[in-house]
């Protein structure tokens, strides 16, 4: 026990200059599997594994793991699953505008996914492919790729390993959630704040018992980023660490789900977690500021007016901090039956030598299970800096700037009134997680509006980058919606 102290104290201090840490516990081997049963090794080595029914529910396994898929091979030294997910969202929206109409609607494809997961000679494997509905592709970002990974076991310990690809920063319980199993139909304001999103690097991640940590370096860029040799001012990398408990919520640290539709015991995680980076200026920009994926407020140029200050010739690497603290807790209450609560706090601060910002977060939520429903009840709440908004650069020059706080020209601050959302939600599980229809209706309380003369309102949580458009002024609105997902997974 001591030796396996020893081992996550060395990784967790190893992670704080560029690694990370773990492997979940594998569990007992599984039960053949019954018809109309999926088998996924996701957590065995050589073909060992879990079973699944069609609902996507483990009958055993460390946690509630994402669904399995379809089994392509199933051999003693090689494992290959694949899995795919639809989500179709329909959103109303009230919102006041003196342009077009108050209210909306919209029909989108919210999310379009495929993906392998398995196991080769103990190496496990996962990719997913975004196929559409996402994030649109810009100039630096060729979407299509969201996970390329594996884990490499490492001789310190049989539940330790380093991952390498591109996957998840490390960093926030909402963040980490996979959006396939939650109880609404999206991530609240709290994750628009401070997602570090996905990224490409290795980390380290441990396990000991009930306690669980990962530490990893990242390049800070984001995810799918293309070969671009330029000249650089070097910083340091992206560098993130979670560590915590976990007696089954989570079936690992990259692996994070809301509701567990099959609970038979109380079971709760708290965890903590911290990112710092160093911005390392490259070409005409920096890296963090050319992050267009999965990118948090604090490090947005449309929210910083200091990341991007000066242009090419006056540009000065700053430093990112973020700071968070996570718990979860579910019970049974029954044949069928079940409650869950989980909260989360964060900060975010960014320095460099024009000024410095700061945003503060929180999110919490309860949910009652009475199968095949479920009901639940949201609340986050997002507190920006006063100076945090779009600065308007003046035209033609990059020396007559004039910094917030020093009566710039086109200013459109947001001030430091918080941003509040209360979203409750019922969910109706068909078939389980696999095929789920889920209505949710949030009401934003004062919402940061946006108005153009020409087009109308934009909405800051559906649009944030739109902070941009100020010709017809900025203000702080009462926006309501109603959204309603169905979900097609296996």
């Amino acid at each position: 026990m001591k030796g396996k102290l020893a081992v996550l104290a060395a990784a967790a201090l190893f992670g704080a200059s560029g690694a990370s840490f773990g492997q979940a516990p594998a569990p007992a081997q599984s039960p053949s599997p019954q018809p109309w049963s999926i088998t996924t090794p996701w957590h065995g080595q050589g073909g060992a594994g879990w079973s699944l029914n069609f609902d996507g529910q483990p009958f055993d396994g460390a946690g509630v793991q994402p669904t399995g898929g379809l089994s392509l091979v199933n051999t003693d030294n090689l494992n290959l699953d694949m899995f795919g997910r639809l989500q179709m969202l329909g959103v109303g929206e009230n919102v006041a505008d003196p342009v077009r109409n108050n209210n909306r609607l919209y029909l989108f494809t919210q999310e379009s996914r495929l993906g392998f997961r398995g196991n080769f000679e103990g190496y496990k494997y996962e990719t997913q492919l975004a196929l559409g509905g996402e994030e649109a592709v810009t100039s630096n970002v060729a979407l299509t790729l969201l996970d390329m990974d594996f884990d490499v076991p490492v001789p310190v310990g049989p539940d330790t390993s380093v991952k390498v690809g591109q996957f998840r920063v490390p960093y926030g319980r909402e963040a980490m959630t996979d959006t396939g199993y939650m109880p609404f139909t999206g991530r609240s304001i709290l994750s628009t704040g401070f997602s570090m999103g996905r990224d490409y690097g290795m980390a380290v991640q441990g396990y000991d018992g009930k306690f669980a940590g990962t530490a990893g370096i990242f390049s800070g860029g984001g995810e799918d980023v293309p070969q671009r040799y330029l000249g650089e001012t070097l910083g340091v990398p992206v560098l993130a660490a979670r560590i915590g408990y976990n007696d089954g919520v989570d079936a690992d640290i990259y692996h994070v789900v809301q509701t567990d539709l099959n609970i038979t015991k109380p079971e709760k995680a708290a965890y903590v977690s911290g990112v710092y980076a160093k911005d390392t200026t490259i070409g005409h920009s920096t890296a963090l500021n050319l992050k267009d994926i999965g990118k948090p407020l604090i490090i947005d140029s449309n929210w910083n007016p200091y990341i991007d200050y000066g242009g090419v010739n006056g540009l000065h690497d700053g430093n990112l901090y973020m700071a968070e603290a996570d718990a979860v807790y579910r019970a049974p209450l029954g044949e069928g039956k079940a409650w869950s609560a989980q909260a989360e706090v964060d900060w975010a601060g960014y320095q460099n030598h024009y000024g410095r910002i700061h945003e503060t977060g929180a999110e919490a939520q309860v949910g009652y299970l009475f199968k095949p429903f479920e009901v639940a009840l949201r609340y986050a709440m997002l507190l920006p800096d006063r100076n945090m908004g779009y600065f308007a650069t003046v035209s033609g020059t990059t020396t007559n700037q004039t910094l917030p706080g020093q009566g710039a020209n086109g200013n459109n601050f947001i001030g430091s009134r918080a941003i509040h959302e209360i979203d409750p939600s019922a969910t109706w599980y068909l078939k389980g997680q696999n095929v789920k229809l889920t209505l949710d209706a949030p009401v934003y309380l004062d919402m940061p509006v946006t108005v153009d003369n020409l087009v109308g309102s934009y909405v800051l949580a559906d649009m944030p980058d739109q902070i941009t458009v100020y010709n017809g002024g900025m203000k702080r609105e009462t926006v309501a919606e109603i959204r309603g997902m169905l979900q097609f997974m296996f």
